[in-house]
């Protein structure tokens, strides 16, 4: 139970994960960073264990996709002309596009 023991909470993008003082020594100790741990909860799948815990793993579909994935955001930002968007107050992206011009603030 992951009750009774200390953890921390993760957020990423609206997701939100739980790590225990050991997973996060865990992932710290196996250079494994938060985000991939994340992107195979998006990508991957999960088993039952025998204690009703869930094991996620990514399969070699899901990590084909989640390295597609990242291929691409790094096409995006290596741009001369990086990726912005516009967001409403209630969450909503407005618009999306290139930054080829400076943005005007107020």
């Amino acid at each position: 139970m992951i009750a009774d023991r200390e953890y921390r909470i993760h957020t990423l993008g609206g997701y939100t994960m739980k790590l225990s003082k050991h997973a996060e020594a865990q992932s710290k100790s196996r250079n494994i960073e938060y985000f991939s741990l994340m992107l195979i909860k998006l990508f991957g799948h999960s088993t039952k264990s025998r204690d009703d815990s869930e094991i996620w793993i990514a399969n070699k579909r899901a990590r084909r996709e989640i390295l597609r994935l990242i291929k691409a955001m790094q096409r995006d930002f290596e741009r001369s002309a990086p990726p912005y968007f516009v967001e409403a107050s209630d969450g909503t992206v407005i618009t999306t596009g290139r930054r080829t011009r400076r943005i005007r603030r107020k």
